[in-house]
C-alpha cells in the first residue's frame, strides 16, 4: 500500500513538475509541435513504467525537451522514440534518457527537402532475393517474402528515394551486422535480444544515413543515437519493458539540448560535470541539476 502511495505522488509531482516547465519546452520545440501531448504521452509512458517513475524528474524533463526539440512524441502509436529509465553506476540511481527509434531515425531523414521515400527491410534465409548493380540501371534488389517459413535472419537492407528520381541503397551481411552488434555495450542484452530485427533495420539505417544529406536535427540526433548506443560511460541498459534502447552520458545529452547558445570555444568531448551541467542550465534558464541527478 505505501509503494502505490509513493508512486502516485511521484507521479504527481512529475506532472507537478512539468506542467511548470512547459513554456520553456514551449521555446524549445518548433513552432506548431503540440508540446502538451509529448507531456502527456509522457506521463502515460511514466504511469505503465515504474522505473521511470523513480527517475528524477530533471532528467525526465531533459529527454522531453530533446523531444520537443525533435518534434518527436516518446511514446504512443507511431512509436518514433521512447523514454529509456537507466542506472548511473555513479549516481546510483535511474535517470531519463529519449531513445530513438528506427522509425524516428527513418522519419527525420525523411525531413530533409531532398529525400521524397525512404524503407528498411529485414531478409531471412528462406526469403528469395537478388541485390546487384547495374551499369545502366545501377542498383537492382528484389525481395520476395517467404511469410511460411522464413528460417533465421541473413541480412538488412534500406533504400532512400530521392525527390529528382535517384535511390540509394545499402545492404549489410549477418556478418557485417553482427560486427556491429559486438561493438554495442548492450549486444547480449535489451534491444539486440528483445527486438532483434528492429535493430538490423537500425544499424543499416545508420549506415544509409552517411550518404544523405541530412537537416541539422537528423545529424544531432544520428550522432547522439550513435553514442548511445557504443559510447560506454557510467550508463548501463535496465529492462525496460519491451522499449527497444539505451542512452548515452548524461553529460552529452544535456549539452545537445540545451546549447542554444554558440559556444566561441571549439565542441570538445568531455565526460559529465556538475559544474558544466550546472553552468548549461543556469545559461538557457533551465533547472539546475538535482542533487541526487549529480552527485
Amino acid at each position: 500500500m505505501t509503494t502505490a502511495i509513493s508512486t502516485r505522488d511521484k507521479l504527481a509531482f512529475l506532472n507537478q513538475f512539468l506542467g511548470t516547465k512547459r513554456s520553456s519546452l514551449v521555446e524549445i520545440a518548433p513552432k506548431g509541435t503540440d508540446v502538451d501531448r509529448i507531456i502527456r504521452v509522457a506521463m502515460f509512458e511514466a504511469s505503465r513504467n515504474e522505473r521511470l517513475v523513480q527517475c528524477s524528474p530533471t532528467s525526465v524533463y531533459l529527454a522531453l525537451a530533446r523531444a520537443c526539440e525533435l518534434n518527436l512524441v516518446a511514446g504512443g502509436v507511431l512509436h518514433r522514440a521512447s523514454l529509456i529509465p537507466m542506472w548511473n553506476k555513479r549516481a546510483k540511481s535511474y535517470d531519463a534518457e529519449l531513445w530513438i527509434e528506427y522509425t524516428g531515425l527513418m522519419d527525420l531523414a525523411k525531413r530533409s527537402e531532398e529525400v521524397a521515400h525512404f524503407v528498411s527491410r529485414v531478409v531471412y534465409e528462406n526469403d528469395e532475393f537478388e541485390h546487384y548493380f547495374d551499369l545502366e540501371s545501377g542498383d537492382v534488389l528484389k525481395h520476395r517474402v517467404n511469410h511460411n517459413d522464413p528460417g533465421d535472419l541473413k541480412l538488412a537492407y534500406a533504400v532512400c528515394y530521392y525527390t529528382d528520381g535517384r535511390r540509394q541503397v545499402e545492404v549489410m551481411s549477418k556478418h557485417q551486422i553482427n560486427k556491429i552488434r559486438k561493438s554495442s555495450r548492450s549486444s547480449d542484452s535489451g534491444p539486440w535480444v528483445q527486438h532483434t530485427s528492429e535493430m538490423w533495420r537500425k544499424t543499416v539505417i545508420r549506415r544509409i544515413c552517411k550518404y544523405l544529406t541530412l537537416t541539422p536535427q537528423a545529424t544531432a540526433v544520428l550522432e547522439h543515437d550513435i553514442k548511445t548506443e557504443f559510447d560506454d560511460d557510467a550508463w548501463i541498459d535496465t529492462a525496460n519493458n519491451g522499449h527497444d534502447g539505451s542512452v548515452e552520458d548524461s553529460g552529452t545529452i544535456e549539452q545537445n539540448i540545451i546549447d542554444v547558445q554558440p559556444d566561441e570555444k571549439p565542441t570538445r568531448q568531455r565526460k559529465s560535470k556538475v559544474k558544466d551541467l550546472v553552468e548549461k542550465a543556469k545559461k538557457n534558464d533551465l533547472p539546475e541539476p538535482e542533487a541526487d541527478f549529480t552527485d
